[in-house]
């Protein structure tokens, strides 16, 4: 019995089944795209300008961050001990604010990205149906030209 608490005891018969690794991948890629959903409709990002124009917005957000984070670890390196811990939890809390324009900023690109699959495919399903309601066409003018004969 100390054997079985030492290394842990695991009750049998269970029903347990590993998740699959590809149940795994398509929960992530949903969640992915899920994410992105709910970033567009938050900001609302409807064409690529008003995309283009959210991720300028975040670039100069993060710029302007990364800059007084700079001058925040150059106050750090110069304070006095006493002022060194409120001028970290400061930095602490623009490292969030980066952070979390980090994560919107991946969002926006990764945006980018899946709607271009996504028109390529679009544009070339257009013309393969193109092609193929031209070649019906020949077909029929085809036939046409056969039964007049």
């Amino acid at each position: 019995m100390y054997k079985r608490q030492l290394l842990g005891y695991l009750p049998k018969h269970t029903d347990y089944k590993p998740t699959s690794p590809y149940l795994k991948e398509d929960l992530r890629k949903l969640d992915e795209l899920s994410q992105q959903v709910r970033y567009m409709s938050k900001y609302g990002i409807e064409t690529f300008d008003d995309l283009y124009a959210d991720r300028e917005k975040i670039r100069q957000d993060m710029d302007t961050l990364i800059a007084r984070r700079t001058k925040l670890q150059n106050r750090i390196r110069r304070a006095a001990p006493a002022e060194k811990e409120n001028l970290r939890q400061e930095k602490a809390g623009v490292t969030k604010q980066i952070t979390a324009l980090r994560k919107q900023l991946k969002l926006n690109e990764a945006i980018e990205v899946r709607s271009a699959k996504i028109q390529e495919k679009t544009d070339l399903l257009y013309a393969n149906e193109y092609r193929a309601k031209e070649a019906q066409q020949q077909k029929k003018a085809q036939r046409r030209e056969r039964d007049a004969r």
